[in-house]
């Protein structure tokens, strides 16, 4: 038989928990009993079920992969006869939770709102710190939300809430809340997530670029404005509601390559494989999609595109967003490199401002 409880422990050894009380709740929640029998791989460019019958120690082994997430769901719960498309929901990777949990500051007796409850499995791990009659979960998914409250309850976390909601929405009848913890990413902090954290509380949320998927925004409440810097880099699935970034068919076609003007362009494309240069660009140019593709990058917008292969960039629309790419890299560079944890956020109810090292010196972020 398949040995979860050793694979569990060698987990624990494996990740860097420096937090004493995430160590704790790692070792004392077990993960696999929050995952569902039949989860989904990758094989032959399509999502595939894999039901734990049918492999227990693939199985096994993916639930306790400490820097791999497993998908759960993919397609919102709908795939097609040929394999599933898109994951959808999941139980996020090892590495990612204990990151977020550490960043959270939670203590005995907080009253937490996480946003995606997904498998339930992160809810246990705040029940662990804050009781489980003090965290709330919320999933817009009833069938994921469901699935959650069962492994919960079997779990022997039956006392945290578990509700079918939208999380962009919060849920107003539990607040004020101490912590508000996202495990979906936003392209911008719902303002009703403010209002329901008290003055000197904290939401911790991925944060997502359309060109640039990694981010852990870490942010205090205050009168009127929620603020802080970035903590770090974790990438997860989008929240419903904010799934929408530019699609490169709705605006390339073989005219507008025709029509498209080439140049060779100052631009060096493998400065973006730093993640610092990548995230920095992706806050200038937050409303742009950026992708590598067989050797060349392409850019595109609501209403224009980028090509670069081999030094020739070609580019179509009333934006040249390839130059825009080596202006924000330059920026960059003249800043002296800054480190994702160089940036900060400052949300109000009118506005979302990006700053570098000092909040007065922001800028907006267009909408992605």
């Amino acid at each position: 038989m398949t040995d979860l409880e050793g694979l569990h422990a060698r987990a624990a050894e494996t990740l860097d928990i420096t937090e004493p009380w995430v160590r704790r709740a790692f070792e004392a929640v077990p993960r696999h009993e929050f995952v569902p029998g039949t989860v989904w791989v990758v094989d032959g460019g399509a999502y595939r079920p894999l039901r734990r019958e049918d492999d227990p120690d693939r199985w096994a082994r993916m639930v306790y992969d400490p820097a791999q997430a497993t998908a759960t769901q993919v397609d919102d719960g709908a795939p097609g006869p040929a394999g599933g498309d898109v994951p959808t929901s999941s139980i996020s990777a090892p590495a990612a939770v204990v990151t977020m949990l550490a960043e959270l500051d939670l203590r005995p007796g907080h009253r937490v709102l996480e946003i995606g409850a997904g498998t339930g499995y992160n809810a246990a791990l705040l029940a662990e710190r804050a009781g489980a009659d003090r965290v709330t979960t919320l999933d817009i998914d009833p069938v994921v939300a469901d699935g959650a409250r069962a492994a919960l309850h079997r779990a022997g976390y039956g006392g945290v809430t578990v509700l079918e909601a939208d999380g962009e929405r919060g849920w107003r009848s539990g607040a004020p809340y101490d912590r508000l913890v996202a495990t979906a990413s936003v392209t911008s902090i719902p303002w009703a997530w403010v209002e329901q954290v008290r003055p000197g509380g904290l939401i911790l949320a991925p944060f997502r670029t359309a060109f640039c998927s990694h981010g852990l925004a870490r942010l205090t409440i205050s009168e009127g404005c929620a603020e802080g810097r970035f903590a770090g880099a974790v990438t997860f699935m989008a929240v419903r509601g904010q799934r929408a970034r530019p699609r490169i068919e709705g605006v390339f076609s073989t005219e507008s390559w025709e029509e498209s003007r080439e140049a060779k362009a100052a631009l060096d494309v493998a400065v973006l494989a730093d993640p610092h240069a990548e995230f920095a660009v992706g806050l200038r140019l937050a409303d742009v999609a950026h992708w590598p593709q067989d050797g060349g990058h392409w850019w595109c917008s609501r209403d224009s595109w980028a090509y670069a292969a081999e030094g020739a960039v070609h580019q179509w629309g009333p934006r040249d967003l390839a130059d825009e790419t080596a202006q924000a890299l330059a920026w960059w560079e003249g800043a002296g490199r800054p480190e994702l944890f160089d940036f900060g956020l400052t949300v109000t109810a009118d506005d979302h401002w990006v700053w570098l090292g000092d909040p007065s010196a922001a800028w907006p972020l267009p909408a992605a």
